[in-house]
């Protein structure tokens, strides 16, 4: 199982304090291999993956999208996925 290259995404966690409310992001990194992809939290194998697409809102985040046959996953991004998408792709 070869590395060939990662995205970023964040999570937004929520903590509540005495004080109040606050949001926090969280990095995390979801990394390609030449026979899965896998983030801190899943394992996907590429045969499960039938897909993977990308979309900006007009913020500055946007939505990485793997479409599996669980259904679609989503993981929210600041950075541009065209080089993680373009490297799976040359995969299928």
């Amino acid at each position: 199982m070869t590395f060939i290259t990662s995205q970023p995404f964040i999570e937004m966690v929520r903590k509540i304090e005495r004080t109040g409310q606050r949001t926090i992001e969280e990095e995390y990194e979801l990394e390609l291999y030449e026979d899965s992809i896998r983030s801190t939290f899943q394992h996907y194998r590429l045969n499960d993956v039938f897909d993977v697409s990308y979309r900006f809102t007009a913020g500055n985040y946007g939505f990485l999208y793997l479409h599996t046959n669980r259904g679609v996953i989503s993981f929210m991004i600041k950075e541009d996925p065209r080089s993680f998408v373009e490297e799976y792709k040359k995969l299928i």
